[in-house]
C-alpha cells in the first residue's frame, strides 16, 4: 500500500468534496472519500469551489503539506496530479485565478477573423453614410449665386455612382441652400457641382463619390463624402503575411480597437506575426482625462503629438532636395549611390521630433514598448515603364536628384495612375530601409490594408477619427520628381504624396510587446488597459 500512495496521484472532481476550513493563512483542506488520507480545497479566484472551473480562462496552481502537486488543462477539463505524498494525511490547495490575456490574445477571442469584403489598396473599405465623419466648406459670394445640380440619392453603377431624382435647384444656391439638407451633390466644390446658368445641369452619373448634404447655411454647408458603394459597413479583422509569419489587421469602420496606455489613448493597427502589436496615437490626453478613449474627449487633433509645446505639425525632413530626403534616416545627399544616398546615418527632422515627444511621454514605460523595425521602404523602382504620373527622364536610380518612383508607389499606383498597383505588402524590402527604433510612423501599406486609397477620400476607417482636416504623415517614401522628395500622407483617408518639406500631422506609432497584458474590450468607453 505504501508504494501505491507514492505513485503519482490523480485526484478527480467526481469524489464529493467536504469543506472544514476557510483561512486566507492555511491550506484550505476538503476531504475525499477516497484516497482516504488526501484533503483538498478548491479555490476560484478567493472564493472557495467544490469543482474545478469548466474553462482553460484560469491559472492554475498547487500547494500540497508533502510532495507535488499540479493542475493542467487537458483539452476538455482540468486534471490535478500530485506525486512525493508521504504516508498520512496529506492536505493540497488548489488555486484558480482568472487569466489576464495579452493584447493579442484579447484581440483575437473578441474579433473573427475574416476576409476583407473589399480589395486593399484598390479599394476604399466598405462603408455608409453613418460611418463618414463630417467635414464643413464655405460658400464664397460667387458661388452662393450658382445654380446647384443634386439627387435625392444614388445607385451603384459597378464600382461607380449615379445620382438618381438628378435635378437643379429652381433659385440660386444663396435662396435654395435649405432644400439641399438630406441630398446628394455630384463634387463638393460647388464650382463643379453647379452652375451659374439657371437649368445648367452638372453631370450626374459615374461619379467616382457622392456628397450627402447634412447642414447647410448661406455661407456653408456641412457633408460627408461616400466613396463606397457597396452600402455596407466594413469593420473586421483580416489577416495576411508579414516578414515574422501572419499578421492580423483592422480594416474599416472599427469601433473595438482602442487602447489605454501610458495615459494616451491608442488604436490598434494590427498583430504583427511575431506577437507584438502596433498602436498608432488617437489621443495624446493633454487635458488629462481619466479615460482619454472615451468619445467626450474627442477632439479634431487629439491624434497628433504635441512634441514642442501646442505645436503638433512637423516637416518629414527640412530639405528636400535630393533622393535621400525621401529617409526616415538617410545618407549622403549628393551621392553617386544609391547605398550611400540611403545609408541610414541621420535622423530625419521628423523622427528626431518622434523621439522628443517618446522621450518626454513614454520612456517611463519602454519596459512593454518594443524595439521595433520600422520600414521607410527606400528600394527604387528600376522599372522606367513604371510612370504614373507621367514625368519626363525617368531613371529610377535612387540617388542625387534622379527621377524616381519608390516601392509603395509601384504597391499602390497602377501604371495608368489609379489605384490598384501591385498591392500592398506588410513584407519589408531592402537592409537600408529597415530602421530600428521604439517609435515610428504607419507605412502607406498598413494605411491601405487599413481602408485608405489613392487619391480617394475615405473618412469612414478608425484611422480619421480625431484627425479633423489635418494632412498627416506616413513612413513611406512616394518619389523624387520636380526636384522634390515626396513620401506618402493621408489627408482625409486620401491617400496622396507629400513634398517632404510640407506640414503635417505628428502621428506617433509603437508596438507594445507580445507579453503585454490586458484588462477591457477595446471599446471606447472600456478600452484595453496595459497592465502595469
Amino acid at each position: 500500500m505504501k508504494n501505491k500512495k507514492e505513485t503519482l496521484l490523480i485526484l478527480t472532481i467526481l469524489i464529493t468534496i467536504c469543506i472544514i476550513i476557510f483561512n486566507r493563512d492555511k491550506l484550505y483542506e476538503a476531504k475525499y472519500i477516497e484516497p482516504k488520507d488526501t484533503l483538498l480545497a478548491i479555490t476560484i479566484n478567493g472564493e472557495i469551489s467544490t469543482t474545478f472551473p469548466t474553462t482553460n480562462a484560469y491559472i492554475g496552481t498547487v500547494e500540497c503539506t508533502t510532495g507535488t502537486g499540479k493542475v493542467e488543462w487537458n483539452g476538455t477539463k482540468w486534471v490535478l496530479t500530485t506525486s512525493g505524498i508521504t504516508k498520512g494525511s496529506t492536505k493540497c490547495n488548489a488555486t484558480f485565478i482568472t487569466k489576464v490575456p495579452t493584447l493579442a490574445e484579447a484581440i483575437l477571442a473578441n474579433n473573427e477573423v475574416q476576409t476583407p469584403l473589399t480589395t486593399p489598396g484598390k479599394e476604399v473599405s466598405a462603408h455608409t453614410k453613418d460611418d463618414v465623419e463630417s467635414k464643413s466648406t464655405s460658400v464664397s459670394s460667387t458661388y452662393q449665386a450658382y445654380y446647384i445640380t443634386y439627387g435625392i440619392g444614388w445607385t451603384a453603377n459597378g464600382t461607380k455612382f449615379n445620382l438618381t431624382g438628378a435635378a437643379v435647384t429652381s433659385d440660386t444656391y444663396a435662396n435654395s441652400y435649405s432644400s439641399l439638407v438630406g441630398k446628394y451633390l455630384p463634387n463638393s466644390s460647388l464650382s463643379s457641382a453647379g452652375s451659374k446658368t439657371a437649368g445648367t445641369m452638372k453631370t450626374t452619373t459615374n461619379l467616382s463619390s457622392v456628397y450627402y448634404i447634412v447642414s447647410a447655411t448661406s455661407s456653408s454647408f456641412t457633408y460627408k463624402v461616400i466613396s463606397s458603394n457597396k452600402n455596407t459597413t466594413e469593420a473586421l479583422l483580416a489577416s495576411t503575411s508579414d516578414d515574422y509569419g501572419i499578421s492580423y489587421y483592422f480594416r474599416g469602420a472599427v469601433k473595438n480597437n482602442y487602447v489605454e496606455f501610458a495615459n494616451k489613448c491608442w488604436r490598434i493597427v494590427r498583430i504583427v506575426g511575431d506577437g507584438s502589436v502596433k498602436l498608432i496615437l488617437h489621443n495624446d490626453n493633454k487635458a488629462g482625462a481619466a479615460n482619454p478613449c472615451a468619445s467626450a474627449n474627442n477632439s479634431t487633433s487629439a491624434a497628433f503629438a504635441r512634441y514642442s509645446g501646442t505645436t503638433y505639425k512637423s516637416t518629414f525632413n527640412t530639405n528636400y532636395n535630393d533622393n535621400a530626403y525621401v529617409g526616415f534616416m538617410y545618407g549622403t545627399p549628393g551621392s553617386r549611390t544609391h547605398a550611400a544616398t540611403h545609408a541610414n546615418t541621420n535622423k530625419s527632422t521628423i523622427l528626431t521630433n518622434l523621439e522628443t515627444w517618446y522621450n518626454n511621454n513614454l520612456k517611463t514605460y519602454e519596459s512593454v514598448i518594443d524595439d521595433n523595425v520600422w520600414c521607410n521602404d527606400k528600394i527604387n523602382v528600376t522599372d522606367t515603364t513604371f510612370n504614373p504620373w507621367n514625368w519626363s527622364n525617368v531613371n529610377g536610380l535612387g540617388y542625387a536628384k534622379n527621377v524616381t518612383y519608390y516601392g509603395a508607389t509601384q504597391r499602390l499606383v497602377s501604371k495608368s495612375g489609379s489605384a490598384g498597383g501591385t498591392g500592398p505588402s506588410l513584407k519589408c524590402n531592402g537592409e537600408l530601409s529597415k530602421i530600428t527604433s521604439k517609435v515610428g510612423l504607419i507605412t502607406a501599406d498598413e494605411l491601405a490594408f487599413a481602408g485608405s486609397i489613392f487619391a480617394t477620400y475615405n473618412r469612414s476607417t478608425y484611422l480619421q477619427e480625431n484627425t479633423g482636416t489635418t494632412w498627416w504623415w506616413s513612413l513611406s517614401p512616394s518619389n523624387f520628381i520636380g526636384d522634390y522628395a515626396g513620401v506618402w500622407i493621408v489627408d482625409s483617408g486620401y491617400l496622396n504624396d507629400g513634398g517632404v518639406d510640407g506640414d503635417g500631422g505628428l502621428r506617433p506609432v509603437i508596438s507594445l510587446i507580445s507579453s503585454t497584458n490586458v484588462t477591457g474590450d477595446g471599446t471606447s468607453e472600456n478600452p484595453y488597459v496595459v497592465e502595469k
